[in-house]
């Protein structure tokens, strides 16, 4: 069968859902494609293409776009059939009530995806497949969390890679587990391992060879001077695991990377190790600088102290961070916004960011903004990017746009702590500007390129990259101008 994934934009991230998907697909004699809803004519393409299937892969907020052309795929093109996966279809399944989408996809839809397409192909009933539910079909619940990922085919980054800019772009994403066992309540995480409770060990990873093979696989192929591991938790502890990734990655991939874990997690033993291995820069989040905000509201559990002591051991090491935080929490105010901006001043990060609180699906905090009345569920109106202003009824127009301008000129701020004062007392109070974005745009790929992913780039690609990324980070941090089905057509 002939298959369109369908993504609304390249963001230099590689989806690797989607790469895993294609991958299987092709391992059971399907061909893939792929369309980029802001680069080209979907209608056009579908109409050349022919494709049997469009699949989409959603995030809340992300996926109004491909609700809404999915309609006008469905009123043209009646024969295709089109399916949506990803975290919004799995936490908030009720989407598929008012939508067009034949079907949707809930929980990990490696091994649902390949059964529904044998299915089609067969002209068969799909409404008892697990993982898939159809608008009028019943929901079959999930099967088992897969638990040997070394039995996956290694991701298909030819779909991006050979039909993007992304094949020339110096760092690549990998992951090299599955899971996160920890209870914040902003993340979806405790909503996933409550729906797979009793199928399965939630933490899952790739053996050290199956990463290193693939990672080779990419360098060998494509350009490649740095690496992301985008695992929630890359490291737990000083373990056989990570010994076995520090020899074996230092000696046959040698490229510098940057991985995510967790403050409190993080030893001096740890970080040491990293750094052996290559390790240039490690994000670690933050979220709140006031502590009942940080560990009863979104139940981080760590102390300020185990936060400015792994700061500490990446410093001592030589080892750039990055810190994510959260703006706009229910019921918090500036003082609170202030004091997280503090804290990243006194850790020392290397670069910080302060995108605001969006209530998604299924969350623990979302689910309290919801029964609070803060925000009555109308996930249509989310903006596709978290860094926009608060969707949330308890703030004020004035504190949503303090929030937003501490959102733009906060990592300027951890930058230079000189213009603490300035930017808390003065200009964040100010109206929302352009000259905000640009601070922000500018600091932000100044320390991507200097601090957290250094790598080197052509004249000509840096200048499409500064093109393309000034476009969606404009996108990003504007008001959405979201067009429905009737002004696209």
């Amino acid at each position: 069968m002939k298959i369109l994934f369908v993504v609304k934009a390249i963001d230099y991230i590689d989806p690797i859902g989607i790469m895993l998907l294609s991958a299987l697909a092709k391992a059971n004699g399907h061909t893939t494609h792929l369309g980029i809803l802001d680069r080209e004519n979907i209608l056009n393409k579908i109409d050349d293409l022919k494709p049997d299937i469009i699949a989409y892969s959603a995030s809340t907020g992300e996926h109004k776009y491909y609700l809404e052309i999915n309609k006008i795929i469905k009123s043209r093109f009646k024969n295709v059939f089109t399916v949506m996966g990803g975290p919004h279809t799995t936490f908030y399944p009720e989407c598929i009530k008012d939508s067009t989408l034949d079907a949707i996809c809930i929980g990990e839809g490696e091994e649902a995806f390949i059964e529904l397409l044998s299915e089609l192909e067969k002209g068969r009933n799909i409404s008892k497949i697990r993982n898939i539910v159809t608008r009028s079909g019943p929901n079959n619940g999930i099967r088992e969390l897969y638990v040997d990922l070394d039995n996956l085919p290694f991701p298909d980054r030819e779909l991006f890679y050979e039909n993007t800019e992304m094949g020339r772009f110096p760092l690549k994403t990998f992951m090299a587990s599955r899971g996160c066992p920890y209870p914040c309540t902003y993340c979806f995480n405790h909503a996933f391992r409550d729906m797979y409770r009793g199928k399965g060990r939630v933490i899952r990873r790739h053996s050290i060879d199956y990463m290193i093979e693939e990672i080779r696989r990419v360098k060998d192929r494509y350009v490649l001077g740095f690496v992301k591991f985008s695992d929630d938790i890359f490291v737990y502890r000083a373990d056989e695991w990570l010994e076995e990734f520090v020899r074996k990655y230092r000696k046959e991939i040698g490229i510098p990377f940057c991985c995510l874990t967790r403050a409190d997690l993080l030893t001096d033993e740890i970080a040491k190790l990293l750094k052996q291995a290559g390790c240039h820069s490690i994000s670690m989040s933050i979220e709140a600088g006031n502590p009942y905000f940080r560990n009863n509201v979104l139940r981080r559990n760590m102390s300020e102290e185990q936060i400015t002591r792994a700061f500490h051991f990446c410093h001592k090491y030589d080892i750039k961070t990055f810190s994510n935080n959260i703006l706009g929490l229910p019921f918090s105010t500036t003082e609170n916004e202030i004091e997280t901006l503090d804290l990243n001043v006194r850790c020392r990060v290397s670069f910080a960011e302060f995108p605001i609180f969006h209530p998604y699906p299924r969350t623990e905090l979302g689910n309290f903004c919801i029964e609070k009345g803060i925000y009555t569920p109308k996930y249509e109106d989310l903006h596709m990017s978290y860094m926009n202003k608060s969707p949330l009824s308890c703030f004020t127009e004035q504190q949503k746009h303090i929030q937003r301008n501490l959102s733009r000129l906060g990592a300027l701020v951890v930058l230079f702590p000189f213009l603490r004062n300035i930017v808390v007392n003065h200009l964040i109070y100010l109206p929302y500007n352009k000259l905000f974005f640009l601070c922000y745009y500018l600091t932000k790929i100044y320390l991507n390129k200097t601090r957290v992913y250094p790598f080197r780039i052509g004249i000509r690609d840096l200048v499409t990259l500064f093109l393309k990324s000034t476009k969606l980070e404009n996108f990003k941090l504007s008001d959405e101008h979201f067009k429905t089905t009737s002004e696209i057509k």
